[in-house]
This record gives C-alpha cells, sequence and structure tokens, in this order.
C-alpha cells in the first residue's frame, strides 16, 4: 500500500470515530498521527510549540503550519479546553475557585492558590469520586460520574493561567497539585499523559519538584508511577490504624493500611525529598496524643513529613476541626519524635474549595 494510499484509508477509518482533542496527546503520539497523515513528524513539534509556548489553540492562526495539513487536522481532531462557567474569589486567603465546564457540559472545579511568589493549580482529574471517603464532598455529594481526559486536566491550566494573566492576577502559574476531584491513581493514563506534557521541553518544561499528586491509595502502583515520574508524593493518610480508616474511608478496606506503607517504602527519594503524609485533624475522633503515637510508630521506617490539615466541615460529615490547643500539643508530640511537620491552612475554605470541599457549588 503506498503512502498515500494509507493516508487516505487511515483519514476515512478516522471519521467513523469521536474526533480525538489534540490535547489529549502527547508529542510523541502527535507525531505518529501527523506521519499517518501523510505529513512530516517535525509538523508535530510545531504544533506544540504553539500550543504550549505560544498560547495559541486555533490552527487558523498557526502560521508555519501548511494549510492542508490544518484541513487533515480540523477534519479528523478538535481543540478544545474548557469553558469557565464562574469564578469566586476569596480576599481572605487570596485564592479562586473556578468552576469548569467540560465539552460534554459536565462540571468540573479547580482552585488557584497564591502565596508568596507561588501560584499554585489544584487541579482534578474526575468528575466526582468513586472513594466515597465520609469527609469528603466529592465522593459523597456528587459520586463518581467519569474520569478526565489529559485534555480536560491540562486545559484546567491553561484556562486558569490565561484568566490570571489576563487580570492581572498572576504572570505564570509556578506550581501544580493534583488535589482536586478524584483519586489519580484510578485514572493513571491520564495522568501520565499530563505530567508528561507538564514537564516535557515541548509542553510547560516544568520542574518535577513543583509538582505533587496526591492519593488515598487505592493500588499498589504508587512507587513505580513516582519512580519513573520523579514528581512529589502526598498521602491522603488521616488515620493511623485499620480501624478508623476503614470506617472513614473505604477504600482501606481493599488495600489497607500496612499493604499502603509497604508501598511508600518503595520510593525513591533523594537526599532532601520526603513522602508528605496528609493528616486530617478531626474533633475527637483522630487528634488524641494516642492517635499521634500511632502515626510515629507507623512512619518509623518511611521518609515522611506530615502536614497537618484542620477538617473542613462537609454536610455528610458534620465533626468539627480540632481545637487550637489539641492542634499544638498533637504538633509537639510529633516534633519530639523527630518528625517534620507543617500545617496547611487549606486555601479556598471560604469557598467550599478546600481540601475535602469540592462539590460543584455555585455561588448563590
Amino acid at each position: 500500500m503506498d503512502s498515500q494510499c494509507g493516508r487516505h484509508l487511515y483519514l476515512k477509518e478516522n471519521k467513523k470515530n469521536m474526533k480525538t482533542n489534540l490535547l489529549n496527546l502527547t508529542l510523541s503520539q502527535l507525531q505518529k498521527e501527523v506521519k499517518q497523515l501523510g505529513y512530516p513528524t517535525y509538523r508535530a513539534k510545531q504544533l506544540s510549540d504553539w500550543f504550549y509556548h505560544k498560547n495559541v489553540f486555533s490552527l487558523e492562526k498557526m502560521q508555519n503550519i501548511p494549510q492542508k495539513l490544518k484541513d487533515d487536522l480540523q477534519t479528523n481532531f478538535v481543540i478544545e479546553l474548557p469553558k469557565i462557567e464562574e469564578v469566586n474569589h476569596s480576599s481572605k486567603d487570596n485564592s479562586y475557585k473556578f468552576l469548569l465546564k467540560t465539552h460534554d457540559n459536565k462540571l468540573i472545579e479547580s482552585i488557584l492558590m497564591l502565596t508568596n511568589n507561588r501560584a499554585t493549580v489544584c487541579v482534578s482529574c474526575m468528575i466526582g469520586c468513586p472513594l466515597t471517603c465520609k469527609f469528603c464532598a466529592t465522593g459523597t455529594e456528587i459520586g463518581f460520574v467519569r474520569k478526565l481526559e489529559p485534555s480536560e486536566i491540562i486545559g484546567q491550566i491553561i484556562v486558569i493561567k490565561n484568566y490570571a494573566k489576563l487580570n492581572g492576577i498572576a504572570d505564570k502559574i509556578t506550581n501544580i497539585v493534583f488535589m482536586g476531584m478524584g483519586e489519580p491513581f484510578l485514572n493513571l493514563d491520564s495522568i501520565e499523559k499530563t505530567v508528561e506534557i507538564l514537564t516535557g521541553d515541548y509542553g510547560f518544561a516544568m520542574s518535577k519538584s513543583r509538582i505533587t499528586i496526591s492519593t488515598a491509595g487505592p493500588k499498589n502502583n504508587i512507587a513505580d508511577f513516582i519512580n519513573k515520574y520523579k514528581i512529589k508524593l502526598a498521602v491522603s493518610l488521616h488515620f493511623a490504624n485499620n480501624e478508623l480508616r476503614s470506617k472513614y474511608m473505604p477504600i482501606n478496606k481493599k488495600f489497607n493500611l500496612d499493604q499502603l506503607l509497604e508501598e511508600l517504602k518503595k520510593v525513591e527519594l533523594l537526599k532532601r525529598e520526603y513522602i508528605t503524609i496528609e493528616y486530617m485533624l478531626m474533633q475527637d475522633i483522630n487528634d488524641s496524643i494516642s492517635h499521634a503515637k500511632q502515626l510515629v510508630k507507623i512512619l518509623s521506617n518511611i521518609k515522611a513529613k506530615v502536614n497537618l490539615i484542620p477538617y473542613n466541615p462537609t454536610k455528610n460529615l458534620p465533626v468539627k476541626p480540632s481545637s487550637e490547643k489539641t492542634m499544638n500539643e498533637f504538633i509537639q508530640y510529633l516534633i519530639s519524635k523527630s518528625i517534620p511537620v507543617t500545617v496547611r491552612r487549606s486555601q479556598g475554605s471560604e469557598l467550599q474549595g478546600a481540601c475535602g470541599q469540592f462539590a460543584l457549588k455555585r455561588k448563590v
């Protein structure tokens, strides 16, 4: 079969299927598609330059792309970004919550957090979440709708970056955290492609140290992923024993705390790197000194730092956050046992966009 015949067959077959968003493709995938259309692979790099370096998403504006290739791409592919439905600003902590609409008219939430010289985007990787952790509004109020495609995850960053620049909020996005709606390790194909685009020279060319992925630990693939991509890892632990963790995080019944801790031991870390252990403090549930002792014990063989998070109430679990006194006692105990500790005063809580509060709520 000659190349022209192969090209026409490819075009014919591709028309039968739903058009692929070009922003779903890594450079190597884009090169493959361009080659199958009958064009040299360097055109894929040109397209990536327009997307990620020049912030242009209209084929007609791409001056060095041949018109015939533009026509073929428009026939077989789309370039779509999420649309901004609503933006709410919290003057309390200078965070912005974005309600975004996907190509199929579903809604997702993202947060822009501004602190010192950082502009951090907290992205979602799913519409809803299948894990149903009792303290998280995403899983308990929305349930699980579907996974997001790479274009929809990357798209959150692009539209927020453009909004921030247009409105004089921030010149660039400095950090990315996968801590929004959904469990990243249950949408790993999209996450892998997103991380490759974020870190690749052809893409955003971000430092791996500026990207953090947060997981509740649903599977035994955490170490392999982190060891391959070298981005930062945060683990939503929250409870230091199986009884409590299974009660509030049902995923623990399938992949329990002991299995999760064994998996974390396999993560390869540089000298100054740590795994961040996220621990949400809830009054009279997991905030006693006995709980702190359990936490110290299970982390004894793991290079970790603990990020304490005052609980952000949701309607499905209306318990109170721990008092300042209790939290300080918890902190002092961890420090006395040489456990590095930080406290996250969750940004976005005023907007119902802090840790555990993503629930697709519009401002009323």
